[in-house]
C-alpha cells in the first residue's frame, strides 16, 4: 500500500523557515522606536514591523510543530534506527558546520563595511576572521570574547531541535509503565481540543504557563544556555506536533476551520504589537538578571539557575491578558496554516517540491547575504525604507538560490540539506533553472516592486518632516554629520517619551564609532527627562553598563536619584544588576555603583517594595555597601 505524502505540511514547513528570511529581512528597516543591534535605517515604515510581529508571533512553534509531526512520521515508517541516523547527517552535520564556519564568516561579513560598528576596527581580514573563530578562542581581546561568547545566530533553533529529538528519542524506547497512559491521554486531551472548533483555546491555556515564565514575552532566542522554560515551550508545540501525527485524521478537521481560524486571528493580531512592547519595556529591572538557564557554558559548569519573583510575576492582569491574546493567537496562526495547507496543497506540485527542498539550504545560509546587503541598503538615505527591504529580499532570494541550483540540488550537500540530491539532467529540473525561474518570476516581481515604491513612498512622506533620524543616530552613532542637522536636540522624543540621551545610553559604548552622549549633551537641557516609565538617560546609562556614560551625566548635573515607576533609582538598578550570574559583569555595576555613590547618590531611598540600594545589593548579590 502507498503511504501518504503530507505535500501541504512540507510546504508549512518549508513556509516556516522561509519566513525566516523576510523577517531577517524587514528587522534592518523598521520604525525609530525598534532600537535593537541592527537598528540604522534612518525612517523605517510600519509594514516591515508588521510583518516582524506577525511572522515572530507563531513562526517558530509552527516549525517545531511540524518537527514533531514529521519525526513520529519517520519514525512510524522507518524506525528508530533510520532517524536517529538522518538526523546526524541532516542537522547535527549542518549545525556543527554552521557553528564553526559560517557564523565566524556572518560576523565577519556584516564588518566589513564598518557602517556602525567598531568593535573589529583595526584588525586586518584575517586577524578579523581568526577572532571570530570559535567564540574568540584565538584572540586576547575581552571585548570580542564578551562579544560573541554563547551566540548561535540563527542556529540556536537546530541547537534546540537536536536536545528536543534527544528527549523525544528517549521516551520514544523508554520501558518506563508510566508513559504509554500518559502518551494515550495526551492523544485523547489534543483529539478533543482539535475535534472541537474552539478546542484551540484549551491548547493555549495549557502553553500560557510556558510562556508566561519567559523572562520576555517576545522571547528572543538564547544561546548554549539554555534557558529550561524556553526548551519546554518548544518542546510542547513539538509534542503536539507528534500527537497530531498519531491522530492525523484531524488534519481534515483542521482544514474544515482552517478560514474560521484564520480570521479570528486577524482583530486580535492588530492590537497585540504595542502592548506587547510596552510589556517588555516597562518591565522592572530585576528581569535583567533573571534566567532559567541552569548550565554556564563559558564556565563548563552547572551553575544553577537566577530565579527572582519580580522578574517574572510583573505588570499584573496586563501581562496575563497580552499573554493569553499571544498564545491563543499562535494556535490560531498554526492551525490555520496547517488547515489551509491540507485543504489546497495535498496534491503534488513541482513548484511547490522545489520550494520544501530548498527551504533548509535558504535558511541555513542567509545572514550571510541578507544582512550585508540590508546594511549597504541602509546607506541609500534617498531610497523609501519598504522599497530597499523589498530589493534586498529579492536580491538576496536570486543569490541563495542562484547557490542553492549550484552548490547543493545536484551534489552531495544535497543529501544533508534534502535527505538526497538530484540529478540535473532529468526533464523535470529544467524549469529550476535560475534563467527559468527568473523568467517565470520576473513580471509578477517587477508588478509587486511598483506598488511597494508606492506604498513605501507614502510612508517615507509621512516621515520627511519628523525628526526620526535624530534618534536612530543618537543610537547607531553612524554618520556625526546627522546629529549637526539640529542645533537642539528638546523636545525630540519617540512616542515611549525617549529621548536622544536616552536612546544613546541603551547602545554599549564599546560599540559606538563616535561618542553620541558628548555630543548630545551640548545640544540639550534634558538631562534629567523622564520617558513613560519614569526613566531617565543615566537610568539606562547604568541599566546598560555604560561606565563612561555615567561620569560623563553625572559631571553635567544628572539627578542621581529619579525613580522609575519600580521605584528604582540609577543606584537601585546598579545594585540589582551586581546580581547577574557573570563574575566580571557582576563587579563592573559594582564599580558603577561606587561611582554614584561617590557623586552623592542617595543610598537610603527606597523602591516599591521598601527596599533600599544597601537592602538590593544584599538581595541580588549578597554583597553589601562596606565591603562589596
Amino acid at each position: 500500500m502507498q503511504q501518504e505524502r503530507y505535500h501541504g505540511l512540507d510546504c508549512v514547513r518549508a513556509t516556516a523557515m522561509l519566513l525566516g528570511l523576510l523577517l531577517h529581512v524587514c528587522i534592518y528597516f523598521m520604525p525609530v522606536e525598534h532600537y535593537f543591534w541592527w537598528s540604522g535605517e534612518y525612517e523605517g515604515d510600519p509594514l516591515n514591523l508588521a510583518f516582524l510581529n506577525f511572522i515572530h508571533l507563531f513562526r517558530m512553534q509552527l516549525f517545531f510543530l511540524m518537527a514533531g509531526f514529521f519525526a513520529e512520521l519517520v519514525i512510524d515508517r522507518k524506525g528508530m534506527a533510520h532517524i536517529v541516523r538522518d538526523r546526524i547527517k541532516r542537522i547535527f552535520v549542518p549545525f556543527v558546520i554552521g557553528i564553526v564556519f559560517l557564523m565566524p564568516v556572518f560576523f565577519w561579513v556584516i564588518n566589513l563595511g564598518g557602517f556602525y560598528s567598531n568593535e573589529l576596527d583595526g584588525l586586518t581580514l584575517s586577524e578579523r576572521f581568526t577572532s571570530l573563530i570559535l567564540w574568540g578562542t584565538f584572540t586576547e581581546n575581552v571585548e570580542i570574547k564578551s562579544l560573541y561568547a554563547d551566540r548561535l545566530m540563527h542556529f540556536w533553533f537546530l541547537y534546540y531541535l537536536l536536545l528536543i529529538y534527544l528527549i523525544h528519542f528517549t521516551l520514544r524506547v523508554s520501558t518506563r509503565s508510566f508513559i504509554h497512559p500518559v502518551v494515550n491521554m495526551a492523544s485523547r486531551f489534543i483529539t478533543y481540543a482539535i475535534k472541537h472548533k474552539f478546542g484551540f483555546l484549551l491548547l493555549g491555556l495549557l502553553s500560557f504557563p510556558f510562556q508566561y515564565s519567559l523572562v520576555s514575552v517576545f522571547f528572543p532566542p538564547s544561546g548554549y544556555n539554555v534557558p529550561l522554560n524556553d526548551l519546554a515551550f518548544y518542546l510542547f508545540f513539538y509534542l503536539s506536533g507528534a500527537l497530531l501525527y498519531k491522530n492525523k485524521h484531524l488534519l481534515e478537521v483542521l482544514s474544515s476551520h482552517c478560514w474560521l481560524y484564520l480570521v479570528l486571528s486577524i482583530p486580535f493580531f492588530l492590537y497585540t504589537t504595542e502592548a506587547t512592547q510596552r510589556l517588555d519595556e516597562s518591565a522592572p529591572v530585576i528581569r535583567d538578571i533573571t534566567t532559567w538557564a541552569i548550565l554556564d557554558v563559558n564556565k563548563g559548569h552547572v551553575s544553577g539557575w537566577n530565579l527572582w519573583y519580580e522578574g517574572i510575576f510583573h505588570s499584573g492582569w496586563n501581562k496575563v491578558a497580552v499573554v493569553i491574546i499571544r498564545v491563543q493567537l499562535c494556535w490560531l496562526m498554526c492551525f490555520a496554516f496547517i488547515g489551509l495547507a491540507h485543504r489546497y496543497l495535498k496534491t503534488s506540485s513541482p513548484f511547490i517540491s522545489y520550494l520544501s527542498e530548498s527551504a533548509y539550504w535558504a535558511f541555513w545560509i542567509h545572514p550571510i547575504i541578507t544582512s550585508p546587503l540590508s546594511k549597504i541598503a541602509q546607506q541609500l538615505e534617498y531610497v523609501n525604507s519598504l522599497t530597499k527591504c523589498y530589493l534586498v529580499l529579492i536580491t538576496s532570494i536570486v543569490i541563495i538560490y542562484w547557490s542553492y541550483n549550484t552548490f547543493v540540488r545536484y551534489t552531495i550537500l544535497g543529501d544533508f540539506f534534502m535527505g538526497r540530491r538530484k540529478q540535473r539532467q532529468e526533464s523535470t529540473e529544467t524549469p529550476f533553472a535560475i534563467l527559468s525561474l527568473g523568467k517565470r518570476l520576473a513580471p509578477g516581481v517587477i508588478v509587486l516592486g511598483l506598488l511597494i515604491f508606492i506604498l513605501g513612498s507614502l510612508f517615507q512622506y509621512n516621515h520627511q518632516f519628523s525628526t526620526d533620524r535624530v534618534l536612530v543616530e543618537s543610537y547607531v552613532g553612524r554618520k556625526q554629520a546627522t546629529m549637526n542637522t539640529v542645533i537642539s536636540v528638546g523636545g525630540i522624543t519617540d512616542k515611549y517619551g525617549n529621548t536622544p540621551l536616552h536612546v544613546a545610553t541603551r547602545m554599549k559604548e564599546g560599540l559606538r564609532r563616535y561618542n553620541t552622549v558628548a555630543v548630545l549633551l551640548e545640544k540639550t537641557n534634558e538631562i534629567d527627562s523622564q520617558n513613560c516609565y519614569g526613566r531617565t538617560a543615566l537610568f539606562n546609562a547604568v541599566r546598560t553598563g555604560n561606565l563612561e556614560d555615567v561620569k560623563l551625566l553625572m559631571s553635567a548635573g544628572a539627578d542621581p536619584d529619579i525613580a522609575d515607576i519600580h521605584g528604582h533609582t540609577p543606584a537601585h538598578v546598579a545594585a540589582i544588576k551586581t546580581g547577574m550570574k557573570n563574575d566580571a559583569g557582576s563587579q563592573h555595576y559594582v564599580d558603577i555603583l561606587e561611582v554614584l555613590v561617590k557623586e552623592g547618590a542617595r543610598m537610603e531611598l527606597r523602591d516599591a517594595k521598601g527596599r533600599t540600594v544597601g537592602d538590593c545589593l544584599q538581595q541580588f548579590s549578597g554583597r553589601n555597601i562596606a565591603t562589596s
